[in-house]
């Protein structure tokens, strides 16, 4: 099974960035600088993104940064 990038998942939810970026709680810009690179992604936010599109973590192409 090839792994997926958040894009991905969030394309195939039918979410904008600005949607994604509100369901997660988190700035518009922040969540595009996460989902091209310049950031990573807190575990919880993939974790939370996976939930909604009911896919497993395991399927997911992406380092996470660590919480501090």
């Amino acid at each position: 099974m090839e792994k997926m990038t958040i894009k991905q998942i969030r394309v195939g939810l039918n979410m904008t960035q600005k949607q994604m970026a509100k369901y997660l709680g988190i700035s518009p810009v922040s969540y595009t600088n996460k989902e091209i690179g310049k950031r990573r992604f807190y575990f919880d936010e993939v974790k939370r993104i996976c939930e909604l599109a009911k896919i497993s973590i395991d399927a997911v192409k992406i380092e996470v940064a660590k919480a501090i």
